[in-house]
């Protein structure tokens, strides 16, 4: 086995454990809702990253996930800062299993590490789907100074144990939404989309 794998495997296994370290001390101090209606870059350090999560379903018995329970909890992507080692909470803007984001991130190099149903304050919250990146694929995504950045749609299509992670370009339906909801964030959208490894 070459050094080049073992230091691949070394650098995947030290993010994991630092992301454990992160969760056990600041996991909630972290979590990136949907920026305000008046949010502005300008002059700012933190960019505007934007894109959708998509979790495709398989049927149980032939039957597919019926609409309301899918509705009962949202999606969260945990990502880290492989530039800090801070981590943050992506929420999506609606619940359900399609959704867009728009949160605020400190610039840096962001390595993906964990994407969760979440109930919000329900108590069934141990009974919700996770998925967790400890092997591949991983995917890493680059963040840059007061910009508007679109990363891409992430989708996630699981039968059973069999997972299958994508990411499409669909830029111009996403950047129609945020457009129309923050018209004043005018400038140029950079296209940035997360890659898979």
């Amino acid at each position: 086995m070459s050094i080049d794998l073992h230091m691949k495997r070394l650098g995947n296994i030290v993010f994991v454990v630092n992301l454990a370290l992160g969760f056990a001390g600041c996991a909630f101090t972290n979590k990136l809702q949907t920026i305000p209606a008046s949010f502005s870059v300008e002059g700012k350090e933190e960019s505007v990253v934007i894109g959708r999560m998509i979790t495709v379903h398989g049927t149980f018995l032939g039957a597919k996930p019926l609409g309301f329970f899918d509705r009962l909890s949202s999606m969260e992507l945990t990502v880290g800062n492989e530039t800090t080692g801070k981590i943050f909470i992506v929420v999506c803007d609606q619940s359900g299993s399609d959704s867009n984001f728009y949160v605020a991130l400190p610039p840096g190099r962001y390595r993906l590490a964990e994407l969760r149903r979440s109930s919000g304050e329900r108590e069934f919250q141990e009974a919700v789907e996770k998925v967790v990146f400890t092997s591949p694929p991983i995917g890493r995504f680059e963040v840059g100074k007061g910009q508007v950045i679109y990363i891409g749609t992430l989708k996630l299509e699981y039968r059973g144990f069999l997972h299958n992670w994508q990411v499409e370009n669909e830029y111009e339906d996403v950047v129609k939404s945020f457009r129309e909801r923050y018209p004043h964030l005018n400038q140029e959208i950079v296209k940035a989309l997360v890659q898979l490894e």
